[in-house]
């Protein structure tokens, strides 16, 4: 059963936010989801959704997605779901809170003017609220627990109050922490997420189907191994990739893992065609009907501000930077020189130039079918990184692969 404290700002909300507002529209809301759509000032659009649980709310919180291409704003929508357990979820309106808080950062961030009605959510609430009691025959009393603190709350949300009220620290998002050096916050030429131009049929199956099997992991009280911040970065990436002309050449694939967003194998089937190890991959599709180097790829949580970890599978090598178990030695990879602004294709092709630059070859003397060991490659990797984390990196001698 729909609580009537929902079914209120549902209406409120769709009332002064309708398709044709200029900043904030909500086209679409019922008691289980609600669509948002922020335009900048040049008229883009990003797309956020929030999933409801309307027979307990408020008791479990709304959760909020977006598969937005700007970085800025799946980092904004992590920063509403992180505050589940502050003033905004206990206000007497949880969800008039989240929404004046988002509608508030994405004006900030955007440079754009906040929409008046946004610092007007809770007189319309507190007068709704009257006018249905009035109507039906009930005392015009205070809703237990509706009363100054919870605006003011709010106002510390959305930078509203005085700098020197102790509440409203939570509240200040440190945008260099959040978004990453790299990231330009006032850059307003994004494109939507959901123009998938350019990607194949099969591909948008894919991503549409991982996009609802990861929000209804959430909406389940799942994502122990995963954050909304690292998903929607990770369905970018697997965007991205989509789109990209490597990718439709045939240079890579990408394969999810039990349909996993943060487990990939990569099939790498083109190097440096003028190095020897081109023409190892000939003989290796020749003897063992292998076109292929096979790589897997695991991100965590904390993704894109950790590196991926990376280990080839299969086929066998000596040289290129290759060490036990198919862990890769690459500076890149390791927290000491991973940068959030790197791409996963990025990752890729640098991979297969690696391969090249440390003369790797593979070994045909190993048996068929071949590979490399996990356990191995990790503790390879954990080894390389604390080294480098005493010694630094140097480029070893090249007659040391």
């Amino acid at each position: 059963m729909t609580s009537n404290t929902l079914r209120l700002e549902l209406s409120i909300l769709e009332k002064h936010f309708p398709p044709d507002h200029e900043r904030f529209q909500i086209p679409r809301a019922t008691p289980d989801e609600m669509t948002c759509v922020f335009l900048d000032s040049k008229g883009t659009k990003y797309s956020i959704q929030c999933h409801l649980s309307p027979s307990n709310y408020p008791t479990v919180m709304p959760v909020w997605f977006s598969d937005s291409d700007s970085p800025i704003i799946p980092a904004l929508v992590e920063q509403l779901n992180d505050a589940s357990d502050s003033h905004l979820s206990s206000a007497t309106h949880p969800l008039l809170a989240k929404v004046r808080y988002l509608v508030s950062r994405l004006c900030e961030t955007f440079n754009v003017p906040v929409p008046p009605v946004v610092g007007e959510l809770f007189s319309l609430a507190a007068s709704a609220a009257h006018i249905d009691n009035t109507d039906s025959g009930g005392e015009d009393m205070p809703n237990p627990g509706e009363d100054d603190s919870d605006d003011q709350s709010v106002e510390g949300a959305v930078g509203g109050c005085d700098e020197d009220e102790e509440e409203d620290e939570g509240y200040d998002i440190d945008e260099e922490e959040l978004f990453g050096e790299d990231i330009d916050l006032k850059r307003n030429d994004q494109e939507d997420i959901g123009a998938d131009t350019g990607i194949a049929d099969e591909n948008k199956a894919i991503l549409e189907k991982v996009r609802l099997s990861t929000r209804q992991e959430y909406i389940q009280g799942g994502g122990a191994t995963s954050s909304v911040r690292a998903s929607d970065r990770l369905m970018r990436e697997l965007r991205d990739i989509y789109r990209s002309q490597n990718f439709k050449d045939g240079m890579y694939t990408v394969e999810l893992i039990d349909e996993s967003l943060y487990n990939w194998y990569i099939k790498l089937f083109k190097v440096d065609p003028d190095s020897p190890l081109s023409e190892d991959m000939k003989r290796l599709k020749e003897s063992e009907n292998m076109d292929h180097f096979l790589f897997h790829v695991v991100f965590d949580d904390k993704f894109p501000y950790t590196p991926p970890f990376v280990r080839l599978v299969r086929p066998v090598v000596k040289g290129g930077y290759i060490l036990a178990g198919g862990a890769i030695c690459m500076e890149l990879l390791t927290p000491q020189g991973w940068s959030s602004a790197y791409t996963m294709e990025a990752v890729v092709l640098q991979i297969g130039a690696t391969l090249v630059k440390g003369k790797a070859r593979v070994v045909f003397s190993q048996s068929r079918g071949e590979s490399y060991s996990l356990a191995k490659a990790q503790h390879a990797y954990k080894s390389l990184v604390k080294i480098h984390e005493k010694s630094g990196w140097f480029t070893p001698p090249q007659d040391e692969g």
